[in-house]
């Protein structure tokens, strides 16, 4: 198994990577403008505070946090972007004075039959539905859907006719019908509602959800996903300081969160009847750690 970490600096803010194309894909976030970077070359876009990258068969889509935009980096068949990116800007805001000021897209989330793409705008409320056509972010017949009015959507996880909404504002998971988007279920993380929801996360076998909580009371929420795709409370276990983002590993028997203001990854075991996690003891020093993910070797 190998871990793929990425760290917060100052001069690459908060990073995100994921795997594709045999390469490693990585932000440098930074708010005059961001890049994409594939195989240590840099690709620029004019989104600022760049955070999350989607990958696409023919196209990368990267959420754009500051600027409320998403860039489209057309990709060729060796996963190297072609051209500049096309920028898509977004509207709107929200009631929370100084965090929803205006748009802030956050994420994007593809479906698992791969025909659509949620986007999520922390800055409005919304959560809005792409097709993909072409293995590439379709404009046409694009959906809106308003979430409750400051609950600051974040991170999602797209679970069997479900759609898991982590909110970082209001600490809670919405679970929404993925055809309808109807809210169908509100349920709070953390008891102590520091306004620091994170990511979201389902375990491989379906029947867990996990969805991390920062600045005060930090740690990992623990529900169970009953037969209907509803939630309900399994547990909540605590962390080291500011958890932004977690995975578990690829046989299901360990999370690994990465937490940024402890500077380390710390690993947990995970009962796959109860959900639970405990704590191993054993911990990989990381300076300010804000992504992991363990894989196995290709």
């Amino acid at each position: 198994m190998k871990l793929l970490t990425g760290s917060w600096t100052p001069e690459c803010g908060h990073t995100w990577l994921t795997r594709g194309f045999g390469k490693v894909y990585s932000l440098r976030s930074l708010a005059e403008g961001s890049y994409l970077c594939v195989d240590g070359r840099e690709y620029p876009t004019p989104g600022k505070h760049s955070c999350h990258i989607t990958l696409l068969k023919n196209e990368a889509v990267v959420a754009d946090y500051t600027s409320g935009s998403l860039s489209l980096y057309p990709l060729g068949v060796d996963g190297i972007p072609s051209g500049a990116p096309t920028v898509l800007n977004f509207e709107g805001s929200g009631p929370v004075s100084g965090r929803q000021d205006g748009p802030h897209i956050h994420s994007s989330w593809l479906s698992p039959d791969g025909k659509s793409i949620v986007v999520v705008d922390l800055g409005s409320d919304k959560i809005y539905r792409f097709g993909v056509v072409g293995g590439a972010l379709s404009m046409e017949g694009v959906e809106a859907f308003p979430l409750p009015e400051g609950c600051g959507p974040r991170h999602c996880a797209v679970g069997k006719n479900k759609l898991y909404v982590s909110t970082e504002l209001s600490d809670e998971v919405l679970v929404l019908d993925w055809h309808s988007m109807e809210i169908l279920q509100r349920i709070t993380v953390n008891d102590a509602l520091p306004g620091g929801g994170g990511h979201v996360l389902i375990s491989l076998d379906g029947k867990f959800l996990y969805v991390s909580s920062r600045l005060k009371n930090d740690g990992i929420g623990i529900f169970s996903i009953g037969p209907d795709g509803l939630l309900t409370r399994a547990g909540y276990c605590t962390t080291g300081a500011h958890p932004r983002h977690f995975c578990i590993t690829p046989d299901g028997r360990k999370l690994l969160v990465a937490c940024r203001d402890s500077n380390e990854i710390e690993t947990f075991e995970r009962s796959s009847v109860t959900g639970l996690l405990s704590p191993t003891g054993e911990k990989f020093h990381i300076e300010k750690p804000v992504f992991v993910e363990a894989y196995e070797e290709d």
